[in-house]
């Protein structure tokens, strides 16, 4: 039987029948909730102004409203990547309040930027005790999450690139070979199982949950949103150097898809720094050409880092707040 978590539990007796006042946060936890919001604050200032020459280019070469528009399309295709997330904590009985849960990823997203991406599984790890869910089954779920967003992007790639041009099948043929085995390792029961067989191997104990097909289903619709909003937030921006429509717009919601799944697979890139570009510099060129592909790539990454800081910051501030 599944477990829900819904938050900590509370200590008292079944017979008793006083309701007790909450118990007001210690002095420390207070400080160390505020130190979190400002190095979180601080940390992203750091990062945005490392790449104030690379939006300033951006606003110059693509005018301020396209760029503010597909800035707004970043916010919003990053909170729908949140809600995968969320999705599959649901899915695995976890049901932590949604203000806490978005606090913690958007908190804990800044740790993809430092090299390794390996630092918001980390996080999450650490956060998910406070909602009494053992670390092991954190992983788990953040696996799962990494897996859906890979499987997701590539599949969403394999069902667009190969028609959003004339020469798109020759180009992208091999995409179609990839979405039989990408169903099968979307299984609620395979990612899992597997998990599970894996820690048998190195003698820990298996995860002991398991994750509904509602649960996986209501992510990868999630998933297929996301993309959608961040296929817009590139398009928005190539309306600078060519004219767009239906096919460029699932030209460019396909390319964002496999290009954000490569780079999460390579796990060294943080948060698959370069890899995305050249991805979207070979999938966008064809259509406004090359170089300005790669202009459009490089904006597209500092206002998702933008987004990424701005969300962070909300959620450090909210994670403050709540006891």
């Amino acid at each position: 039987m599944t477990t829900t978590h819904s938050g900590p539990v509370s200590a008292t007796g079944a017979g008793s029948s006083a309701t007790p006042s909450p118990a007001k946060p210690s002095l420390t936890k207070r400080l160390l909730k505020i130190a979190l919001a400002l190095v979180v604050v601080l940390g992203g200032a750091y990062l945005v102004w490392r790449q104030r020459a690379d939006l300033a280019t951006a606003v110059q070469e693509l005018s301020l409203g396209r760029v503010a528009i597909a800035g707004v399309l970043a916010i919003i295709g990053t909170m729908l990547i949140g809600q995968i997330w969320v999705a599959l904590l649901h899915g695995m009985g976890i049901r932590p309040s949604l203000r806490d849960s978005h606090s913690v990823f958007y908190v804990s997203q800044l740790g993809k930027y430092l090299p390794g991406s390996v630092w918001p599984v980390v996080a999450q790890m650490q956060f998910g005790l406070r909602w009494g869910v053992a670390r092991r089954t954190m992983l788990g779920a953040n696996i799962l999450f990494m897996g859906v967003v890979v499987a997701s992007g590539i599949g969403m790639g394999a069902l667009l690139l190969p028609w959003s041009s004339s020469e798109g099948l020759d180009r992208y043929w091999w995409l179609l070979l990839l979405l039989v085995p990408l169903a099968v390792c979307l299984h609620p029961r395979v990612v899992p199982g597997v998990l599970d067989w894996l820690f048998a191997r190195l003698g820990r104990e298996p995860l002991n949950v398991r994750l509904t097909a509602r649960g996986l289903f209501t992510a990868i619709g999630w998933a297929v949103l996301a993309w959608v909003a961040f296929g817009l937030h590139l398009a928005v921006m190539m309306q600078s150097y060519a004219s767009i429509g239906l096919l460029e717009v699932a030209a460019a919601t396909g390319g964002m898809a496999l290009a954000w799944a490569a780079g999460i697979a390579f796990i060294p890139a943080p948060a698959g720094a370069g890899i995305r570009e050249g991805l979207l510099a070979l999938t966008l060129g064809p259509i406004i050409g090359v170089p300005e592909a790669l202009t459009v790539a490089l904006a597209s990454r500092v206002l998702l880092l933008l987004a990424d800081v701005l969300l962070a910051a909300l959620g450090a501030v909210v994670g403050r707040r709540t006891s």
